[in-house]
C-alpha cells in the first residue's frame, strides 16, 4: 500500500498505491470540499499535475451532494476526476462555533449551515457516509481543541479522538478504502506522545497529525509536529492537515511528513496574495500597474507564462473575477 524508495535523513519519497491509481509521495492536496476546488475547473487541476484532492464528507452529505455521487457510483465519476480523492471526516468543523450545537462521547452534534437541521456525527455514521462518497482514503472522526485550550480540554479531546479511532475501525467496511487515523494533543507534549502511540497502534492505513496550523507559533508547531512523528511507524504514510505555506511545506518533508493539505495557497490567491521564489506578492499594489514581468519570473506555470503582473493588477482592480483562477492556478 505504501512504500518507500528513497530517504535523505528523515525525508522521503514514496510510493502510495489506492484504488484509482498509484501516486508519489510527497504530495500537496488541494482543497475541493464540496467536490470542487474554489476557482480552478479539473482542467487547470490536470494542466498543473495535481494528481490528490481531498474533499469533506460530511459538508457533502450535508449539501445533499451525495445522493448524486451514489448516482454515478462514486466520486471520481461524478467530478470525473482521474486522480486520488481523500476525505475529511468534519471533525475539524468543531472550531466553528456557529456550526457545532455540543460534543461527547457519542459524537458531534452540529447545525447544518444549509438547513439548519441538528446532526449528531457519529463515527459509524461517518465511515457509512465516507464509503458511500467512496473516495480512495477515508479519515476517522476526531475532537479537535483550538490553540489556548486548556490541558484537560485536550485531553478530554484527545481522550474522545481515541474512542472514535477505534469504533471507526470496527465500522469501516469498505476493503477499497484506505483508512487513516488522526492523533491529536493539544499543544502538550506529553498527550502529544501517547496520542501518537495509541493511535499508531490501531489497524489503519496511514497516520495523521491533526491538530495543529491553527495560528500557534511555527517553533510551536514544529515541536508539537516532533513529538507525534517520533511514535509513528516508519513505515506508514505520514499526514500532515491544514498545512500549506510553502516554507512549512519544505520544513515539514524534512522532518518525514508525507502528505499535507490547506486552503492556505487559494485563500491567499482570492486575496491578492501571491507565493513566488523570492516570497509573497502582493499584486493589487500600484507598483505593478505596468508591470510587464509574471507573478513570479522563476515559474513556468500556464500563468505565468500567458499573462503580466500588469493585467492581473487590472483584473483585481476592476473586480473581474478571472482574477482569481489565474491567482489560484499559480499558487496551487
Amino acid at each position: 500500500m505504501f512504500k518507500i524508495s528513497h530517504k535523505d535523513k528523515n525525508a522521503r519519497v514514496g510510493v502510495l498505491k489506492t484504488a484509482h491509481g498509484s501516486v508519489e509521495t510527497p504530495f500537496f492536496m488541494p482543497v475541493a470540499t464540496k467536490a470542487t476546488v474554489k476557482h480552478a475547473s479539473f482542467e487547470d487541476l490536470e494542466r498543473m499535475k495535481a494528481k490528490v484532492i481531498i474533499s469533506n464528507a460530511f459538508v457533502l452529505y450535508l449539501s445533499r451532494g451525495l445522493d448524486a455521487i451514489e448516482k454515478f457510483k462514486g466520486i471520481h465519476k461524478f467530478m470525473k476526476f482521474k486522480g486520488v480523492v481523500f476525505t475529511d471526516c468534519g471533525g475539524f468543523q468543531v472550531l466553528r462555533e456557529s456550526f457545532i450545537l455540543n460534543t461527547d462521547d457519542e459524537g458531534i452534534l452540529f447545525k447544518s449551515p444549509f438547513d439548519g437541521k441538528k446532526i449528531l456525527l457519529t463515527p459509524k455514521m461517518i465511515m457509512d457516509i465516507e464509503s458511500r462518497v467512496g473516495s480512495d482514503v477515508a479519515m476517522v472522526l476526531d475532537d479537535v481543541v483550538e490553540y489556548g485550550g486548556s490541558y484537560e480540554k485536550a485531553k478530554g479531546c484527545m481522550k474522545r479522538t481515541h474512542k472514535w479511532a477505534e469504533e471507526c475501525v470496527k465500522a469501516h467496511k469498505n476493503k477499497k478504502q484506505l483508512l487513516f487515523g488522526i492523533c491529536q494533543g493539544g499543544f502538550y507534549e506529553d498527550l502529544r506522545k501517547k496520542s501518537a502511540k495509541f493511535v499508531n497502534g490501531l489497524k489503519l492505513d496511514g497516520m495523521a497529525i491533526g491538530g495543529l496550523c491553527l495560528g500557534e507559533p511555527k517553533d510551536v508547531m514544529y515541536k508539537m509536529l516532533d513529538c507525534s512523528l517520533k511514535h509513528i511507524d516508519e513505515e506508514k504514510p505520514k499526514y500532515l492537515m491544514g498545512t500549506g505555506s510553502p516554507e512549512d511545506l519544505v520544513k515539514c518533508i524534512s522532518k518525514g511528513v508525507d502528505i499535507f493539505d490547506s486552503v492556505f495557497p487559494t485563500q491567499n490567491a482570492r486575496h491578492g496574495t501571491i507565493f513566488t521564489w523570492k516570497g509573497k506578492l502582493k499584486i493589487r499594489n500600484s507598483k505593478y500597474k505596468f508591470d510587464k514581468k509574471p507573478l513570479d519570473e522563476d515559474c513556468d506555470c500556464y500563468v505565468c507564462k500567458s499573462f503580466s503582473r500588469a493585467y492581473i493588477n487590472y483584473l483585481m482592480r476592476i473586480s473581474e473575477h478571472v482574477y482569481m483562477r489565474y491567482t489560484t492556478y499559480h499558487n496551487l
